[in-house]
């Protein structure tokens, strides 16, 4: 008869190990992910800095040719005006 209880507790303990060999599987595979989610995130974060970065760049860039182009139309404005006024 103890040979018999000792058999079911065993197998019951069987039991318990699968069922908690899947919950490790799963937790494992779900934290494995997660890892692959925060990696894939941070290089598209790296990325889109990386553009930020130089769409920054570009925009200064257009801002200077921008002022230079508003600085040349104004002074050739003045000289067309002061061509008109000239008898």
């Amino acid at each position: 008869m103890t040979s018999l209880a000792q058999a079911k507790d065993v197998s019951a303990q069987q039991v318990g190990v699968e069922y908690a060999r899947g919950n490790l599987d799963r937790a494992d595979a779900e934290y494995k992910d997660n890892l692959q989610r925060v990696s894939d995130s941070e290089k598209r974060l790296t990325d889109a800095q990386n553009r930020l970065a130089e769409d920054r760049r570009k925009a200064a860039e257009s801002k200077k040719t921008l002022d230079e182009a508003k600085a040349k139309y104004a002074r050739a404005q003045e000289l067309l005006d002061q061509a008109w006024k000239k008898p």
